[in-house]
């Protein structure tokens, strides 16, 4: 499965899945990637039926939460069960992919999306606006730093407890969220 690299999406997954019974490890730096999503977005998401499904610049909680829940009640109908422990279909599914995979896979075309503008296959200024991202972060004090290189770049959030629980918080998703708006909109 692919992953799809968003900051403020993927920040926020991350909480949600720590909220859905998700353990964060702690020694471990946290990426705000979302497992199991594609970066293969759309530039015309809405003329291609992608639009209930790409991300927009500045995703709200509640826009994730539509995309994902939308995605993993697929995920349901073709046989992948909640965990017992609130863990969802994605914990179910990550116990046992093999199991899975094929109703997983029946569910490509529901699978969320990046906003093209983070799709680095579709924005050659990917790199300098993640940059970008990353130094208006850290402007409101969330330090971040950039792993990989060129188009495989990601952002992380540094793994420190405090830096967590700030970019964690509301005000830390709002500055994420203003902060990948202001960086990744066209200029």
């Amino acid at each position: 499965m692919r992953k799809l690299t968003m900051t403020v999406a993927g920040a926020v997954l991350l909480l949600s899945l720590v909220a859905c019974g998700q353990q964060a490890d702690e020694s471990e730096a946290q990426v705000a990637a979302i497992p199991g999503a594609t970066a293969s977005g759309t530039t015309a998401a809405a003329a291609t039926g992608n639009a209930d499904r790409t991300f927009p610049l500045g995703a709200s909680q509640e826009e994730i939460d539509r995309i994902y829940d939308a995605y993993y009640a697929c995920w349901t109908q073709h046989g992948v069960p909640s965990a017992p422990d609130s863990g969802g279909p994605l914990l179910t599914y990550k116990r046992n992919p093999k199991k899975y995979q094929a109703a997983v896979d029946a569910c490509a075309d529901k699978e969320p999306l990046d906003a093209p503008e983070r799709d680095p296959q579709q924005n050659p200024n990917f790199v300098e606006d993640l940059r970008e991202e990353k130094a208006c972060m850290e402007s409101h004090g969330i330090k971040m730093e950039i792993r990989g290189t060129g188009k495989e770049s990601q952002l992380w959030a540094v793994n420190d407890k405090a830096n967590i629980a700030k970019a964690n918080s509301d005000e830390g998703m709002q500055i994420a969220r203003d902060c990948e708006i202001a960086a990744f909109t066209q200029k």
